[in-house]
């Protein structure tokens, strides 16, 4: 309340002052004209030629301020002293403000330009007004040629142009990048003021190679599962439709029948592993004795083998492995039953467990089979990927074993490494980190 009371005394100053020393002058001119002196309106007139001329001065100097404004302000004493004083604090607080407003705008900006998504400012007639860093990189847009062109006849395109065009904004368009091939672009428009609009261009190649992944996960889980069960079905069938059936037939067709249901239950029991080490957050970890699991792994390939290839293995450290024992087990028994399924008869296979001169561990299976071409090596781990279809189907493989193998070193920490050469063999090799390794003195002790 007192502040306000201040304010209106202050209002109320700039009005009456002037008009107190304008009266108070006239009262003493007319004191002097009553007291026989004549000259007193001549002094009263005088001195209000001098007041009106000292405010005529100081509308002046105000005047020529205001043309240059980066001069400092006038300084005076009284009224315009006071008018000087308030609008010198204004002007303070007015650049202040567009200070602060420049720099909150230039962070804005700053930020704008640093998005990983492309963003394109234009104006009610489709021209470019701005662009960042990354509208460059996924729409090969210039800031230096193409500010004030049509968006239309740098990016030419007839479903681009279709949907600039149109009033539904809430409709997103995907297409190819015109500046990278391969390149996955979502583009959206977000009404500005002013009429103008604001591109924004997202790249999702990766969700877009996720989703075919996940359509060719349902086709070939579809399609693996069809074809054992048409063929035990067509069985059954044809059974059904004899009216007596020799038991010597019906156990001649048992073996393919079997065959088919086990397709059918390692398929089953790869999905199901594959959900759960997806499903589970993390291992549970304990000492998991590597060399052990080698030799139980190189005695069941001698048995799935039945002396078909020759089988070693090497055991450079006895180090262990804090891990979850299931899981590794199911990720190295992969690596080496793909060895000997994918070897011709009579080639070696290498199991190999040593340790790396960075303090990690390496377990890797060498084998001397057909190879795989240097194309296929980084889909390898992908679901349902497989270099030859037929080979794959024939040695009894799901198609999923490398991406358990992927999904359990992940979760370890580790990494697959692979080598091969046509035509000469391949090397599958599980790189565990130093941290997950329990070198062999302390294995030794805590034996």
């Amino acid at each position: 309340e007192s502040r306000a009371l201040l304010k209106r005394g202050t209002r109320m100053s700039f009005w009456w002052r002037p008009l107190l020393a304008i009266l108070g002058a006239g009262i003493l001119a007319a004191l002097l004209a009553a007291g026989g002196l004549g000259e007193g309106w001549k002094l009263f007139a005088l001195f209000a030629l001098l007041y009106l001329a000292y405010h005529l001065r100081q509308l002046a100097r105000l005047a020529n301020w205001l043309i240059k404004a980066d001069t400092p302000l006038p300084s005076t004493a009284g009224l315009w002293g006071d008018a000087y004083y308030r609008l010198e604090k204004l002007l303070r607080a007015r650049l202040g403000a567009q200070e602060k407003t420049a720099a909150d705008l230039e962070q804005m900006l700053e930020a704008t330009r640093s998005l990983p998504d492309g963003v394109v400012i234009l104006d009610p007639d489709n021209r470019i007004v701005w662009l960042n860093a990354a509208a460059q990189r996924l729409l090969g847009l210039s800031p230096q040629r193409d500010l004030g062109q049509f968006v239309l006849y740098l990016l030419r395109n007839s479903r681009f142009a279709e949907w600039l065009s149109s009033e539904d904004l809430a409709r997103t368009l995907t297409l190819e990048s015109p500046s990278s091939r391969g390149q996955t672009l979502a583009l959206q428009i977000v009404p500005l003021p002013r009429r103008q609009r604001m591109l924004v261009a997202r790249d999702v190649t990766e969700l877009a190679r996720v989703e075919a992944m996940r359509r060719d996960f349902i086709a070939n889980v579809s399609h693996e599962l069809r074809t054992p069960v048409t063929v035990i079905l067509g069985f059954l069938e044809a059974f059904e439709d004899m009216p007596d059936t020799e038991p010597a037939e019906f156990r001649k067709h048992i073996p393919l029948m079997r065959e088919q249901s086990d397709r059918i239950r390692r398929l089953v029991d790869d999905l199901l592993a594959l959900a759960k080490l997806e499903s589970e957050p993390e291992a549970k970890d304990e000492t998991v004795d590597i060399p052990a699991l080698a030799r139980r792994l190189v005695g069941e390939a001698e048995t799935l083998s039945q002396g078909r290839h020759r089988i070693s293995l090497e055991l450079a450290t006895q180090a262990r492995l804090i891990g979850n024992g299931q899981e590794l087990y199911s990720a190295l028994a992969n690596l080496v039953t793909n060895a000997v399924r994918y070897t011709p008869e009579g080639g070696q296979i290498r199991v190999i467990w040593r340790l790396l001169e960075s303090g990690g561990a390496s377990f890797a299976v060498v084998d001397t089979g057909e190879g795989i071409e240097e194309q296929h090596i980084p889909r390898l781990t992908e679901r349902f990927y497989r270099v030859d279809r037929g080979r794959s189907r024939a040695s009894g493989g799901t198609g999923l074993g490398l991406a358990i193998v992927k999904h359990v070193l992940q979760r370890h920490q580790a990494r697959l490494k692979v080598e091969s050469s046509v035509g000469k063999g391949s090397t599958f090799c599980a790189h565990f980190p130093v941290e997950r390794v329990i070198p062999e003195m302390v294995a030794e002790l805590a034996a």
